[in-house]
């Protein structure tokens, strides 16, 4: 792996963990072991013990005595948590960026929406590249909004709970429709339309979230 400029090697190894655990290259209940990992990101081991350290604190991994770091089981309880604090605080960074994005942010955030929709409508679109296409779009709609502390609660919810690879890939048709509805909205400055659009598609997202984790007998709680 490539050193990225201005990122620890420890950072880099949790950044690269994080991917596969958001992509569901690695599902819940997925056991690491800091040599396969040590191997794989061609590091040594300290900073993938360093990494796995960041991941528990995110709530992406787990210790299990006698088992050694799995990646995390969620339950249905769990996400529906998640979903009722997403449903509240995103549809609010979104009528604030709405507000407060300047014309050039604006553009930027339609190309990274222009972007998402090429590959996402494209049936030999790279699921991994499609995931991470929705979640810069989303992203970079919170950051201009200006608020670093509803950025960071934000964020952690995105990267604490991976549920976007659980149910995305499969609606990603609808996600590109949903995503339309929220920009027309945006770039009207229409805030409270924004908000409303940014709301049904999380609910969206969290109907589907939910049926799924029943499907695979995720526990209630």
């Amino acid at each position: 792996m490539r050193h990225a400029p201005g990122m620890t090697k420890s950072e880099e190894a949790f950044r690269a963990i994080q991917r596969q655990i958001e992509r569901g290259q690695l599902p819940g209940g997925a056991r690491l072991t800091m040599q396969a990992l040590s191997d794989e990101l061609r590091m040594s081991l300290t900073p993938i013990r360093e990494a796995l350290r960041m991941l528990q604190a995110h709530g992406l991994v787990e210790y299990r005595p006698h088992h050694g770091h799995v990646v995390t089981r969620y339950s249905i309880t769990r996400a529906e948590e998640i979903y009722l604090l997403r449903e509240t605080l995103e549809p609010l960074a979104t009528r604030l960026a709405t507000e407060r994005a300047s014309a050039g942010e604006l553009r930027g955030i339609q190309a990274l929406h222009d972007e998402f929709a090429a590959v996402a409508r494209r049936d030999d679109g790279e699921p991994g590249l499609v995931v991470d296409l929705n979640a810069r779009w989303h992203r970079g709609i919170y950051e201009v909004a200006r608020s670093s502390l509803l950025d960071e609660f934000i964020d952690r919810l995105w990267t604490g709970v991976p549920y976007q690879a659980i149910w995305f890939i499969h609606r990603r048709g609808q996600s590109v429709d949903d995503h339309e509805t929220v920009m027309r909205a945006i770039v009207a400055r229409e805030p409270e339309a924004a908000a409303a659009a940014m709301l049904r598609h999380i609910a969206s997202g969290r109907a589907a979230t939910i049926e799924h984790l029943r499907a695979i007998g995720a526990p209630d709680s």
